[in-house]
C-alpha cells in the first residue's frame, strides 16, 4: 500500500468489509505502528515523533462514539479548556443549530433522563455532537470513521457536505461505506484486501476502474 495525501485535501476510503479502511485510521492515529514499511510526515517516520505532540494536530469521530451523562457543554469540550462561544460555534458547525434554539436545552442541560430535568437527545443529534467534538478540537488534521453510519442516507450526505464546507483548508480522510459523499472528496482511495486499488477522483475512477464503477453502481441501483 502505497499513496500520498497533501496538506488541505479531503480524503474519502471506500471499499468492502475487510478492506483496511478502520486500520489504516488506525494506523495513523498510531494506535499501533506498521509491521512492516512506514507512514511518513514531512519526509519523517512517525515514530520519531513523540506521540503526544503528534496526537494534538489530530482529532478523530468514530462509529461507537461516547455519551457522558453531563452537560451538553461538558459533552462537548469534554473537560478541554475553552468558552461558552467556541461550544456554540462547534454545534452550530455540526448543525445543530435546532438544538440550541430550543428553549429547553441550553448549553447546561444534562443529556441523561436519569437526572432530574435531565434531556435525552435522538440517535441523530448524539452522532453530530460526536461531530462538534471533532470542530471543538480546532486540529489539522480530521478523521472521521463512519461516525453516522446509522443515520439514513440523505441525512449522512448533509451531514458530510456540511461538515467538508465548515472546515474548508483542513485535512480530512473519511471512511464511509455509502458512496453518496465521495462526490465532495478532493480524492477517493478505494482499498480492497489491504491493497490500493485506485487513488483518483471520482470522475476518474468512474472511468478507468472498473472494480470501483460496479462497486459505486451497485449502490447506485439499490436507491434508485
Amino acid at each position: 500500500m502505497n499513496f500520498q495525501i497533501n496538506q488541505g485535501e479531503k480524503i474519502a476510503v471506500v471499499g468492502e468489509n475487510g478492506s483496511g479502511k478502520s486500520t489504516l485510521v488506525k494506523l495513523l492515529l498510531r494506535f499501533y505502528d506498521p509491521s512492516k514499511g512506514k507512514i511518513e510526515l514531512n519526509g519523517n517516520d512517525l515514530r520519531e515523533f513523540a506521540l503526544a505532540n503528534y496526537r494534538q494536530n489530530l482529532s478523530v469521530t468514530f462509529q461507537d462514539y461516547s455519551k457522558f451523562k453531563l452537560s451538553l457543554a461538558d459533552n462537548v469540550a469534554v473537560f478541554r479548556p475553552g468558552n461558552n462561544e467556541k461550544i456554540k460555534s462547534a454545534l452550530k458547525k455540526a448543525g445543530l443549530e435546532t438544538l440550541l434554539k430550543d428553549k429547553k436545552i441550553d448549553l447546561n442541560a444534562i443529556l441523561s433522563k436519569e437526572f432530574a430535568n435531565g434531556t435525552e437527545l435522538s440517535g441523530g443529534q448524539w452522532q453530530r455532537i460526536a461531530l462538534a467534538r471533532d470542530m471543538y478540537t480546532n486540529a489539522q488534521v480530521e478523521l472521521l470513521d463512519e461516525p453516522i453510519a446509522a443515520l439514513d442516507a440523505k441525512s449522512e450526505n448533509e451531514i458530510y457536505q456540511h461538515f467538508l464546507r465548515e472546515n474548508e483548508g483542513k485535512t480530512i480522510i473519511f471512511v464511509t461505506h455509502r458512496l453518496s459523499a465521495v462526490k465532495y472528496a478532493d480524492k477517493i482511495l478505494f482499498l480492497q484486501n489491504g491493497r490500493v486499488l485506485g487513488f483518483d477522483t471520482h470522475e476518474k475512477l468512474i472511468r478507468s476502474n472498473a472494480d470501483y464503477r460496479n462497486m459505486y453502481n451497485l449502490q447506485k441501483e439499490a436507491y434508485i
